[in-house]
């Protein structure tokens, strides 16, 4: 990388970190206060920017509890993704970008576990979760397009993003309460389990127990 390169690379990792850095204040005012006492000047002012900072990040306070879905993992990540890395599976590959797309572990927590009590008294929250279900999938389908060097289908890349959200939900979940697991190390295994249901085994006529 080049001198010239290294600042644009210090800005676009600033903006990340301010991007989610809104999105976490946004989770725990909403958890505070309620999302409709929970004001778009409250959000800033809790990250130190103004509102029209906030503004150049998300639309509403509604997106900014949902958070940043525009991309997955860092744009090195991306790259060695779409040339065909770091295994040459696709699945295993695309395992691989999601689990090493996590910021800060702590943060990815404690964003989680606000986001299951927003849920909660939140009805809307979870409908604006769903919803943004179409964004995930159509930067998986541009990712995938892009290493296969063909369009995919959109059932194809909503099949991916389904088992993927579901996959870093629940690995997220189950390491929530063992911060020795790292979130990566939680996904693997996660993803080794869903593998399992795929296997062919011989039956067993006389175990009653699978």
């Amino acid at each position: 990388m080049s001198k010239d390169e290294r600042p644009i690379g210090l800005r676009e990792q600033k903006k990340r970190q301010t991007e989610l850095d809104l999105c976490l204040a946004a989770r725990r005012l909403a958890v505070e206060r309620g999302l409709d006492a929970t004001t778009v000047e409250d959000i800033a002012r809790a990250v130190g920017v103004s509102p029209r900072t906030f503004f150049n990040y998300y639309e509403t306070k509604m997106a900014a509890v949902v958070g940043p879905i525009s991309e997955i993992g860092t744009p090195e990540l991306r790259e060695r993704f779409i040339a065909g890395g770091p295994s040459g599976a696709l699945m295993d590959d695309l395992t691989w970008l999601f689990a090493h797309g996590f910021e800060s572990e702590s943060e990815v927590r404690e964003g989680i576990a606000l986001v299951t009590e927003i849920i909660k008294t939140e009805p809307r929250v979870l409908a604006a979760f769903v919803a943004s279900g179409a964004r995930l999938e159509s930067v998986i389908s541009d990712l995938l397009s892009a290493r296969l060097g063909t369009a995919v289908s959109p059932e194809f890349a909503g099949l991916a993003a389904g088992f993927m959200t579901a996959i870093t939900t629940r690995a997220a979940m189950a390491s929530a309460g063992d911060p020795a697991v790292s979130l990566a190390t939680a996904v693997h295994e996660h993803c080794a389990m869903a593998a399992r249901m795929f296997e062919q085994h011989e039956g067993k006529k006389g175990r009653r127990n699978t």
